[in-house]
């Protein structure tokens, strides 16, 4: 079994957080402030310190105006050991380094943290390659084979279409057996993990009040079993277009409500609710996997919920080992509360109980 709790957070230039160390106790940690005031960027620090990944669209997003390079690093208590986990950021590049030694993200405790954001219902209405996404980073954190199959796969996607583009017909056939591999593979553990993934995510859109049951099923443009042969049949087709149309990279984890399509008929509350149940199976999943529940960060408690859901929240992060909770409202039940205001982040107090 292995016990992850954040001790420390410290970070420079990251957004418009300013430079400073916060401590952060096991239980539930309150962060209550304006919008703006910098709580979603504080939790976006500590789990890419936890964890080496970002939901940013580009590095450079993360680093504040001005400045050409960031850093965050995290005090990590791992099974009774403490590490120091350091990632530094510049321009399209990342540095991880455990203890001063330079690492990679599968090195890092892979089962450390979730984040539930307010836009995780685009994993609802969003389009398939956030699903993918999702997806892939979650089995990618459950298996390190997984994780490497993947990175290799996508290098020969690049590769084969790099020869698509300069209408190479003849390199095809060195990329396709590879490809064909490593595609089969990745299909394989998707499917193997799909149906569990289901199971928890209906149990906890249930739970979270919904009528409708939620169905989480891959769609997949290529058989496992045929897919070195269907991407011959696509060759001329390929080449036309200058990509490889079929394979692990083109699919999509489609999500219905009922027997609709949540993505084009669910609510703005229903698709909350079902993003909602895809992060609490990913919380579960790697808890499973890993023998203890990751740290929860939760940004925004109250956005886009009723009080139900928002109880929810509260419970979950009450019956993990540690989590850090946001919210321009203050979350009840805090061992500890922080007032954010401006990229600051002071401890509430009887005397400034007011957030003054």
């Amino acid at each position: 079994m292995s016990r992850v709790r954040l001790c420390k957070l410290s970070t420079l230039n990251y957004r418009n957080l300013s430079p400073d160390t916060l401590d952060f106790p096991a239980g539930v940690t309150g962060v209550w402030g304006e919008n703006g005031a910098g709580k979603t960027n504080l939790l976006e620090a500590a789990y890419l310190a936890l964890t080496g990944r970002t939901e940013a669209g580009r590095l450079e997003e993360l680093i504040l105006a001005g400045q050409t390079e960031a850093y965050v690093r995290a005090d990590v208590l791992e099974s009774g050991s403490l590490s120091v986990q350091e990632v530094g950021i510049g321009r399209g590049k990342r540095q991880l380094k455990v203890d001063g030694v330079r690492t990679r993200n599968g090195d890092l405790p892979r089962g450390s943290a979730v984040l539930f954001r307010p836009e995780d219902s685009e994993l609802v209405f969003g389009a398939p390659s956030q699903r993918r996404g999702y997806l892939d980073s979650l089995l990618s954190r459950l298996s390190a084979r997984y994780a490497e199959q993947l990175s290799r796969y996508e290098r020969t996607v690049s590769q084969r279409n790099a020869a698509l583009r300069e209408g190479q017909d003849w390199a095809l056939d060195v990329w396709d057996e590879p490809l064909g591999t490593l595609g089969r593979g990745i299909m394989e553990f998707r499917q193997r993990a799909a149906g569990r993934l289901e199971e928890l995510a209906q149990g906890a859109n249930a739970e979270l009040g919904s009528r409708k049951t939620l169905r989480v099923q891959l769609t997949e443009s290529a058989d496992p079993e045929r897919y070195v042969e269907q991407l011959r049949a696509r060759r001329a087709e390929e080449l036309a277009r200058g990509l490889t149309l079929t394979g692990p990279h083109r699919d999509d984890l489609a999500l219905s409500l009922g027997d609709m399509s949540a993505g084009t008929y669910a609510s703005r509350g229903e698709g909350r609710t079902a993003a909602l149940a895809l992060r609490y199976a990913e919380m579960q999943l790697l808890t499973e996997r890993f023998g203890e529940p990751p740290v929860l960060l939760i940004d925004d408690w109250t956005a886009e919920l009723d009080p139900q859901r928002r109880q929810f929240l509260l419970d979950l992060a009450a019956s993990v080992p540690q989590a850090i909770v946001t919210g321009t409202e203050r979350p009840p039940g805090a061992a500890l509360l922080l007032h954010a205001a401006a990229g600051r982040f002071s401890p509430l107090t009887e005397g400034n109980r007011d957030g003054r």
